[in-house]
Order: C-alpha cells, then sequence, then structure tokens
C-alpha cells in the first residue's frame, strides 16, 4: 500500500480555480480615491455571485488567476454595498495601477470543509469522472459514483463495462493530475474477483 500524498499548495490552488463552483465574484472596476499627491488607491468595486457567502471571514483569502496560474489575493478591506456587490482592496494592490490588473477577473473561494448537519458534495463526489488506475494490474477504470456507508465509504468504478466498488480509504486513493482528472491507487488483491 502506498502512502497518501496530500495535494501540493499548487495542485490545491488549481483545484480551486478549475472548479467553476467555487466561483464567487468579479471585479467589476477600479473604486479608488485620489490621495494628495495624485495617485488613486486600489480599491475596486466586485460584483459578488449567489455563491458567494453572507458570512465570510476576511483573513480567508480569495483566488483569482493570472497568467495561468491560480493566485491567493489577502483582503486588506472588504465592504458590502447590498447583496451583490463590495467595495475591497487587496494586500499587494495599493496603487490603482496595480489593482487595475485585477479588473474582469473572477474571484474564487476555496469550499470550506462542511459543518455537522450540511450535506454538501464531498470530496470524493467531485472525484467522479476521473479516471482510476491501479498500480497494481495496470487496469484502468473511470469513477461513476459514491456510496457514502457510514464507516466505509465506497468509490464506484467502471472497469471494462463492471462496477468496482473502491474503499475510499485514506492513503488508498492519491491524485495524480487534477486537469487530466486522473488518479492511481494500489488497490487489495483480489478486489477484482469479488
Amino acid at each position: 500500500m502506498s502512502k497518501e500524498t496530500p495535494l501540493s499548495y499548487a495542485a490545491r490552488a488549481a483545484a480551486i480555480i478549475a472548479e467553476p463552483s467555487n466561483a464567487v465574484g468579479r471585479i467589476r472596476k477600479t473604486y479608488g480615491s485620489t490621495a494628495p499627491d495624485g495617485t488613486k488607491n486600489g480599491t475596486l468595486l466586485a460584483t459578488l455571485y449567489d455563491t458567494f457567502p453572507p458570512s465570510w471571514d476576511p483573513a480567508e483569502p480569495l483566488w483569482t488567476e493570472i497568467d495561468t496560474l491560480a493566485v491567493p489575493l489577502f483582503v486588506s478591506s472588504f465592504e458590502r454595498r447590498g447583496n451583490a456587490s463590495a467595495v475591497v482592496q487587496f494586500d499587494d494592490f495599493d496603487r490603482e495601477q496595480e489593482a487595475t490588473l485585477l479588473v474582469g477577473k473572477t474571484l474564487y473561494r476555496e469550499k470550506a470543509c462542511p459543518e455537522d448537519g450540511e450535506d454538501p458534495q464531498t470530496d470524493c463526489e467531485a472525484l467522479i469522472g476521473y479516471e482510476l488506475t491501479d498500480r497494481t494490474t495496470g487496469r484502468r477504470g473511470t469513477v461513476t459514483a459514491f456510496y457514502d456507508y457510514p464507516g466505509n465509504p465506497l468509490l464506484g468504478v467502471d472497469f471494462d463495462g463492471r462496477e468496482i466498488m473502491v474503499p475510499a480509504a485514506d492513503g488508498l486513493i492519491e491524485v495524480t493530475s487534477i486537469r487530466k482528472r486522473q488518479l492511481e491507487a494500489d488497490l487489495p488483491e483480489g478486489l477484482f474477483e469479488l
């Protein structure tokens, strides 16, 4: 059995912006005021989507994509303007010239872990559609379902037209590529004979 390899920072960041349901807003325009020296600050006006949480901790970074890279944006000030917009300023974007780089960019938020009693899509459900390769046999299949059995979560994986129940236990399945939607695992012996 292999050890679980946690997602690297870059892979985690890429996963945040790759998931459309993580989009929470868009930077509409600069909104800065003019300083006595004639420069404008980097305040921005953002449109907030319905997916933006009503209670959000500004200490949590928002994310955007710059030059195909996921970039965290740490908020220095955030003021809601109704339900659908906000005036926001980000660390490292203090002047209008810097903040202009963000105009038109989509804002993303990393989904928090579900609270007790909530039933959002689990991490395993997000794996539906991924290709799973068994390192031992070389067989490849597609994840088609997630079965949340208490104490024994399972992935339904279609191997050559036959659904095999694969344990979704920690350390068994490893995400090897989020962009290519690929997983690898060292599946237990005899799993294909069941």
